[in-house]
């Protein structure tokens, strides 16, 4: 019987050895990585700095159910409980660390908002994000359209979200964009409708424009309207925001001479929607480009305290807009 349970620990402490390599009394491991490396490479050097103690077991066992894998260089840290195949498919990943780390986007961020974001909080660096931006393959519903700065713009949808840090470009794209999908069909089912693929592109951009021009929830639908209204009407929008997404940059105030700026994104130059969205709009200004409120305002002008005065009277907007912008 003594012999049965000595037998059993045994094999106990190898197969533990190869479900969780990590041989640590500490609750993280961490280690470096300095260049792409085969596994068994890695296994050798973590064993020879007593982080694994089963090193020829788990080779064995790698080998035989694993096929060419690659570590990528970095510094990981991982909790010594870690299994076996989140322990080899994080490294082959690039994951570096197996502790999500939860982003919130802001609604409103563009592209590269949300990319130097992700940076900063260590997931991807910018210049990855924004690569694959460029790169990924997208679903239909998002229209292919070389003029535009970045195809995913407006789609990657702001939300708090759990990421590792690591992880690629193309599986956080993936996860906006599922959540966006989620949000969408909601929406859907809530009011009864279904879109096309250029219904939903058009609402898209105009939430986006929406998203950057009033700050109040409560005037995201007269926001929409004035917009809605002056297409109807075959008039430009006139969004600054759209010159601001043109320029590629923020500006406290804008000059004449920047509402000239050639851009097929400048609503001051172009007529109807800009080239496409200029920001990702959260589910509220979505919302409010499906079902904008019945008005007959053309205009709003910002109150200089975080509402907008709306007018379908061009006097009345010129008078409040010299009041408040002394311009």
């Amino acid at each position: 019987m003594a012999l049965i349970v000595i037998i059993g620990g045994v094999l106990y402490y190898q197969y533990r050895g190869i479900t969780h390599p990590l041989n640590s009394n500490k609750g993280r491991v961490n280690f470096t990585v300095d260049k792409s490396e085969d596994i068994n490479k890695v296994i050798g050097d973590l064993s020879n700095k007593k982080i694994i103690s089963k090193a020829s077991l788990l080779k064995w066992y790698i080998n035989k159910n694993y096929n060419n894998v690659l570590v990528k260089k970095g510094n990981y840290s991982f909790s010594n409980n870690i299994k076996l195949g989140e322990f080899i498919n994080y490294m082959k990943s690039g994951i570096i660390d197996d502790r999500p780390v939860k982003i919130t986007i802001p609604e409103g961020y563009n592209v590269e908002q949300i990319a130097a974001k992700l940076d900063k909080d260590g997931i991807i660096s910018k210049e990855d994000f924004i690569s694959s931006c460029k790169s990924y393959k997208y679903p239909s519903f998002v229209k292919n359209d070389s003029k535009r700065r970045y195809l995913v713009e407006g789609y990657l949808f702001p939300d708090t979200y759990k990421f590792l840090k690591g992880s690629s470009g193309d599986y956080i794209i993936k996860t906006m964009l599922d959540r966006f999908s989620q949000v969408v069909d909601e929406i859907e089912k809530k009011d009864g409708k279904k879109f096309t693929n250029d219904e939903l592109d058009r609402m898209i951009t105009m939430a986006s424009i929406v998203e950057k021009e009033v700050e109040k929830p409560e005037e995201r639908g007269e926001a929409a309207s004035v917009f809605y209204n002056r297409l109807n009407k075959k008039m430009k929008l006139q969004s600054c925001a759209t010159v601001l997404y043109s320029m590629n940059k923020y500006k406290n105030k804008l000059y004449y001479k920047d509402l000239k700026f050639k851009s097929p994104y400048n609503t001051y130059i172009v007529s109807g929607l800009p080239q496409g969205p200029i920001s990702n709009p959260g589910r509220g200004c979505i919302e409010a480009a499906v079902n904008p409120k019945k008005t007959n305002y053309l205009y709003f002008v910002s109150n200089n305290n975080g509402t907008q005065f709306f007018t379908s009277d061009i006097n009345e907007f010129l008078k409040v807009k010299q009041f408040t912008q002394g311009n």
